[in-house]
């Protein structure tokens, strides 16, 4: 983990802003290599600021609140009558939870208190982004009508934008590693995108949130197409109703399961996005001809333009 400076720390994932601050000026903040390019140099635009302390000894009383979601071991989201409680669990720090954050109704403000000696903070070094907190708050985020967070491999190709959907086991990671290897291509990430739209076209975004490649870049790319990743014994891709698309795209995607109106925008925006925008299903052979069957669907009939420095 690289240290920082004695000062906040501001995450910067799709134009959007999530600055940490540590409630005691003698906490050093640190990060691992996946966030470190997703750093900025300061708070600006459409950012949220959390304020983390050491929790006390006691611990303060539960305050009184209503759950609304909980994944059963991992996190918990709480309402409160301030906002939301986020609380982050481990069978390693016991009955406890060893984060807890309180967010005003916005998720724009947040409090929270970490034990000393867990994955935030041991002594007077402070790692923030350790999952699943800042992935949890851009979730909460994105959902109110910034954008939605997807299970994908995202590809930028020569200024376009390629989205490659899959659930675990679909090959994102497979496809991260084929597309890597091309000329004039960056690999946004191997496992989370996030698409958002200016109301004029949608625009994908990377993560620092990766999966088995290990593959993550803070670049975007204007969406061109979307391909549902389905493992077969060719390579074939075949276009899908708008209908059909949108149910498949909810199925690799994370809105807010825990707001009606989170699930309804994101089901909202994904039906716009494939109006947009085809969505395809991608039956392929994980080998470096699904590249090439990709590309030609996106330009049926042409032929890819060489690469700068290659001969044409």
């Amino acid at each position: 983990m690289a240290p920082d400076a004695f000062r906040p720390l501001v995450l910067e994932i799709a134009g959007l802003g999530l600055e940490v601050k540590p409630a005691d000026p003698g906490i050093r903040l640190v990060t691992d290599a996946a966030h470190q390019p997703f750093l900025a140099a300061d708070a600006r635009g459409d950012c949220a600021t959390v304020t983390l302390a050491p929790l006390p000894s006691p611990r303060p009383a539960k305050k009184a609140a209503r759950m609304v979601f909980d994944t059963g071991s991992v996190w918990r989201l709480e309402e409160t009558h301030a906002g939301h409680l986020l609380t982050l669990r481990s069978p390693v720090y016991g009955q406890n939870p060893y984060l807890a954050v309180e967010f005003d109704r916005h998720y724009a403000v947040g409090h929270g208190e970490t034990v000393d000696g867990g994955p935030h903070l041991a002594g007077n070094t402070m790692h923030p982004f350790v999952y699943p907190f800042d992935e949890v708050v851009y979730l909460a985020r994105l959902a109110r009508g910034r954008g939605v967070l997807v299970h994908a491999c995202g590809i930028q190709h020569r200024g376009r934008g390629i989205l490659l959907l899959g659930t675990s086991g679909a090959g994102k990671s497979t496809s991260a590693r084929l597309w890597a290897e091309r000329p004039a291509t960056t690999v946004l990430s191997d496992d989370r995108i996030v698409i958002r739209s200016d109301g004029a076209r949608p625009r994908i975004f990377g993560t620092p949130w990766h999966g088995e490649a290990g593959i993550e870049s803070p670049g975007s790319a204007p969406l061109d197409a979307v391909y549902i990743l389905e493992q077969a014994t060719r390579n074939r891709v075949i276009d899908m109703p708008p209908s059909a698309a949108v149910a498949q795209m909810m199925v690799r995607a994370f809105p807010a399961l825990w707001e009606q109106e989170g699930l309804q925008f994101a089901v909202q925006f994904l039906a716009h996005l494939a109006e947009q925008v085809p969505v395809r299903r991608l039956q392929f052979v994980p080998e470096p001809s699904v590249v090439d069957c990709v590309l030609a669907s996106l330009d049926p009939g042409a032929p890819e333009a060489p690469d700068a420095g290659e001969a044409a």
